[in-house]
């Protein structure tokens, strides 16, 4: 009978805390609680958001206003001179004055008067209107020569600067206010007011709402315009809504997410118990697979044992054919020089069949240390040397099969610490795998290419070919024991090779060719960086 478990006193801390979830009138509860808390965040974060951006707005409109306002007493200043360098008013200061009224808009009328009651010149535009001399006197009259002052003017939104040149002379500029700010300078939101002491002088920009709604609220900015002249003072208001300070889009996406996610909390933990029940059920099976897994391995073990002790026992039983082999073989050299033979094809032979005897006894020699875990010492070798002997040995057989053989070597040495004839046992073997790859492609111009070459601290040897390339199943289990993609194959070949270059500290990798066929590249580290390391590490 199938046992469920039973609550645990000890259970978790987060599934104690969310055992509130069962109830439907607490996941309403909490729903709530989430939405209280994420409107009460928006309506923080947007109404900061909006003081900063009503607080730099302002900021930039008033020293963009100082800086207008504190050329009215430049101009006032240019003005008083030129006025003072002329002993009469003469056709200079007009053609001044309209030409600051021409490139200065919001300046709308200059007018030179002489005190008390005479208008000498008068420049306008359109908006502008030439000044009672008898208020100017009166603004002025108190002043000493070189002051300016600030005055009312008739025209709403408008203000005059007034300026005394000496006892009898004075200038007066009529600002339009409205002017001050630029079209592209106030934001769209923005309601701007320009006030003096008297009272107000402009109000522009969005209209203020009759009545303001719940939760709305006005954002200002207020300072004064830096001028000892003209006593401004600039105020921006922002009118915010309750739409602007919780957003009804995110505010719906965030309710109905949070809906979302508590039911499927609620739903997840109603399914709690079948969960933990699949998941013992699953791990029942992950301890079976790691019992199968570790049977295979074993089985490999097994496999490879009785493979060394196979190889074991060849290398015994060649050993005492080949030391006969190699003897007869010299003791027939030694007959032929003995009756002048020497240097004769049969003599040719002869040593030929010395050679390779005494090749094929390293061979098992190796074998016989590699199957003991003995591997003799490696020493400093040439390896182009060896590439160059593996390479002829392997012409005979690829000129029988119609394959072309290149190789392309380096001028200078290239030193690497080696067992000369393990890694003539791996070229041999990629050159022939090659080479079965092209004659299987059925390629009239079948070709194999052997390179080395220095790759910045390590040597690379190539083994390249025009054959069908690797199928891309095939190419990641290339090394694996006994993986074998030929049908006559037992899968040792490549994965003898992987160990016999990394136990040189080298590596092994294949890949399809950019122009077709495989590419096979061993990577051995030069000798002087090995014994740079050993010494290193000592």
């Amino acid at each position: 009978m199938m046992r469920f478990p039973t609550p645990d006193p000890a259970a978790p801390p987060m599934h104690r805390r969310l055992t509130f979830l069962r109830s439907s009138a607490a996941l309403a509860g909490g729903w709530l609680l989430m939405l209280a808390a994420f409107g009460l965040y928006s309506v923080t974060s947007h109404r900061q958001a909006f003081e900063q951006e009503v607080s730099e707005s302002g900021r930039a409109l008033q020293r963009a206003i100082s800086q207008r306002v504190a050329q009215h007493d430049a101009h006032l200043t240019g003005l008083s001179a030129l006025g003072l360098a002329q002993a009469q008013p003469s056709e200079d200061f007009d053609l001044v004055a309209r030409s600051i009224l021409r490139f200065y808009p919001r300046i709308v009328a200059i007018d030179l008067i002489r005190l008390p009651a005479e208008v000498v010149s008068s420049a306008t535009s359109g908006d502008g209107s030439t000044a009672d001399p008898s208020q100017v006197s009166r603004a002025v009259d108190m002043l000493t020569p070189g002051k300016a002052a600030y005055g009312a003017d008739a025209k709403r939104g408008h203000y005059r600067v007034m300026k005394r040149m000496n006892e009898t002379m004075a200038v007066s500029l009529d600002i339009d206010g409205a002017k001050l700010v630029e079209g592209e300078e106030l934001p769209r939101w923005a309601t701007l007011r320009l006030s003096t002491a008297e009272g107000l002088l402009l109000e522009t920009g969005a209209k203020p709402p009759a009545s303001e709604g719940f939760f709305a609220r006005t954002v200002s900015f207020d300072a004064p315009i830096a001028s000892a002249t003209q006593p401004l003072r600039l105020s921006l208001q922002r009118h915010v809504t309750l739409a602007q300070l919780l957003p009804p889009l995110p505010f719906a996406l965030f309710a109905a997410i949070s809906l979302a996610g508590l039911v499927l909390v609620r739903s997840l933990m109603k399914h709690r118990q079948d969960a933990a029940l699949a998941r013992e059920a699953a791990e029942a099976a992950s301890r079976r697979e790691a019992l199968r897994q570790h049977e295979t391995k074993l089985a490999h073990a097994l496999r490879i044992n009785s493979m060394g002790e196979m190889a074991s026992g060849i290398a015994h039983e060649l050993t005492q054919p080949l030391t006969a082999l190699l003897s007869q073989s010299q003791a027939g050299r030694r007959i032929a020089a003995a009756n002048g033979l020497t240097d004769t094809p049969i003599d040719a032979v002869l040593a030929a069949n010395v050679l390779q005897a005494k090749r094929a006894a390293d061979i098992l020699v190796r074998l016989r240390a590699y199957v003991g875990k003995s591997a003799l010492e490696a020493g400093v070798h040439d390896l182009g040397r060896h590439v160059a002997d593996i390479v002829a040995l392997s012409r005979i057989d690829l000129d029988r099969r119609g394959i072309a053989l290149e190789i392309g070597m380096p001028e200078a040495p290239a030193l690497a610490r080696i067992d000369p004839v393990e890694i003539e046992q791996v070229i041999h073997n990629l050159i022939r795998n090659a080479a079965d790859a092209v004659e299987q492609s059925g390629r009239a111009d079948g070709r194999v290419l052997v390179s080395l070459k220095p790759a910045g601290q390590s040597y690379e040897i190539a083994v390249s070919d025009n054959g069908a390339g690797i199928p891309p199943d095939i190419l990641p289990r290339l090394f694996e024991p006994f993986f074998s993609s030929k049908p006559d194959g037992m899968g040792l070949g490549l994965s003898l090779c992987e160990s016999i270059v990394e136990r040189f500290d080298g590596s092994i990798s294949a890949q399809n060719g950019a122009g077709g066929g495989a590419v096979f590249t061993v990577r051995l580290p030069a000798a002087r960086d090995m014994q740079e390391q050993e010494e290193a590490a000592e």
